[in-house]
């Protein structure tokens, strides 16, 4: 008697592995410019408002 392995399951994990590692990529690179958008914002925001544009934020 043998026994069926089952290949769904790492299909499943073939195909969510790429996705959660974007996830992960995607999060941290929000972190990064939310992180710059605390350290430049007041600077970025008074360059916009000199020039006109502040109300594209």
């Amino acid at each position: 008697m043998t026994s069926a392995h089952a290949p769904h399951r790492f299909s499943t994990l073939r195909r969510q592995a790429p996705l959660a590692l974007g996830l992960i990529v995607a999060a941290m690179l929000s972190g990064l410019v939310f992180a710059a958008w605390q350290a430049n914002g007041p600077a970025l925001l008074y360059a916009l408002a000199a020039n006109g544009l502040a109300w594209c934020l």
